[in-house]
């Protein structure tokens, strides 16, 4: 759940103290030696949450001045980690300092998600502390609508090259861009496809008639993130034709298209065909669980989570998911690097550290050891077409959708979860769960 401003503004008050008490210690001890006049590359560093922050040094008057960027980045984004990805990340970070010697990264690791992560910490700075917020940092795609709201963000338009944005997978790009602005550069990506057993499944379903008439079990998460719906309603919904804003850009919902994905959520209770306890799954792990003990035949799964187990699952295969009739649906998730220094010469300097990391090479490197999917084109070409699953997912990411992240469309997910659990829980029908979400969206209810 999102924290209280209150909460907000003790956080950033904390993080003020933390540095104060460092300015502190730091002032008793012997002068440090000035840097050389000539600039040199060095090695990034890598600081941990509660480190204290370097004072940034002020706009260069000179080409040869160095500027010290500061990136809040999570810890499989960051460089000194014994992970392959981390290091490789090091390596290219050790290359950009060569290649502009008068830029120095600062990486500040903050934990992904949950109290005290990156966006928490962006939040709680721009209220009560904005001279510690970073150059740039790293967002998952859901929060760069709160973060752009809430005037953290600088658009990227005119700052890095529109061929990196035309280069995104659609739902990458889309969900990247706002009020007709772009915000962010997504480096990694997801989506989430159908896992499924080869002893007890003889072909994967394609629509909803064949996993209820086949008699197979089916598990993914239906118990909702923090009380907002999980990706699979939205997927079918989705692929239904549903909208989830009007031609004013408001939020809105389709009631046909609604009740008609709800319904799969009551047929799946009434063949049995879903685990009695579906509604508390609330994670791909978990649903990934069932199917390897052998709960379930089918399960949804996220792409990392497939790379990373797919050396064991001897006797799974992957399919996309099935869907009312047949139509390839999934969603796309990512995250993203945000700029948020707003001084023309840090936005020069942070621009080319972007530009560097987003290159089709680099990224299709670090993505690879790091068991993520690009979401760049170019990235994911240079993987190669050996492998069947990496036709697979550039098939399934060119398709996918994305979740509008401007803070508004909370409601509508908190409805649609809401929806969902009445109906697995036979506390409503499809169609009258449609019309109350419906309404709760349009504040009617």
């Amino acid at each position: 759940m999102r924290p209280s401003k209150l909460q907000l503004v003790l956080l950033a008050a904390g993080v003020c103290l933390a540095l104060g008490l460092a300015a502190l210690a730091l002032a008793g001890c012997a002068a440090v030696p000035t840097a050389s006049p000539t600039p040199q590359a060095s090695p990034p560093a890598t600081r941990a949450v509660g480190a204290p922050t370097p004072a940034l040094t002020a706009a260069p008057e000179t080409p040869q001045a160095i500027i010290t960027l500061t990136i809040w980045t999570i810890p499989r984004f960051a460089p000194g980690d014994p992970s392959a990805a981390s290091r490789l990340l090091a390596a290219q970070a050790e290359a950009f300092g060569r290649a502009y010697p008068n830029y120095r990264l600062d990486w500040v690791v903050r934990p992904p998600a949950g109290s005290g992560g990156v966006i928490d910490f962006l939040l709680a700075a721009h209220e009560a502390a904005p001279a510690i917020l970073p150059d740039v940092a790293v967002l998952d795609s859901r929060e760069i609508g709160a973060a752009m709201r809430a005037g953290l963000l600088q658009p990227l338009d005119g700052v890095i090259s529109d061929s990196i944005k035309a280069d995104l997978f659609p739902f990458a790009r889309n969900a990247s861009t706002l009020d007709d602005q772009w915000y962010a550069v997504p480096f990694e990506a997801d989506i989430e496809h159908l896992l499924y057993s080869t002893t007890s499944v003889d072909a994967a379903p394609l629509t909803w008639t064949d996993v209820f008439s086949s008699g197979l079990r089916y598990a993914f998460p239906a118990g909702g993130e923090n009380g907002r719906v999980n990706d699979m309603l939205l997927i079918q919904y989705l692929a239904l034709g549903g909208r989830l804003s009007d031609q004013n850009g408001q939020p809105t919902l389709d009631e046909a298209p609604l009740t008609t994905a709800l319904s799969f959520y009551a047929d799946g209770r009434q063949f049995k065909s879903l685990p009695v306890n579906i509604v508390d799954l609330k994670t791909a792990e978990e649903a990934l669980a069932l199917f390897v003990s052998d709960t379930v035949n089918l399960c949804n799964v996220r792409s990392d989570l497939y790379l990373a187990a797919r050396p064991q699952l001897k006797d799974a295969a992957f399919a996309s998911l099935p869907t009312w009739n047949g139509t390839v649906a999934t969603m796309g998730r990512s995250r993203a690097l945000v700029l948020v220094a707003p001084d023309p010469e840090r936005i020069h300097a942070a621009g080319a550290f972007l530009e560097w990391f987003a290159d089709p090479e680099r990224n299709a490197a670090w993505t690879r050891a790091a068991g993520r999917l690009p979401a760049r084109q170019a990235s994911i070409a240079l993987w190669g077409s050996s492998d069947t699953y990496v036709t697979f997912v550039r098939w399934q990411l060119a398709s996918a959708y994305y979740i509008p992240s401007l803070p508004e469309y909370d409601r509508t997910y908190l409805a649609l979860q809401q929806a969902v659990r009445d109906v697995l829980t036979g506390g409503a029908t499809a169609g009258d769960a449609a019309r109350h979400a419906i309404a709760a969206v349009l504040g009617k209810g």
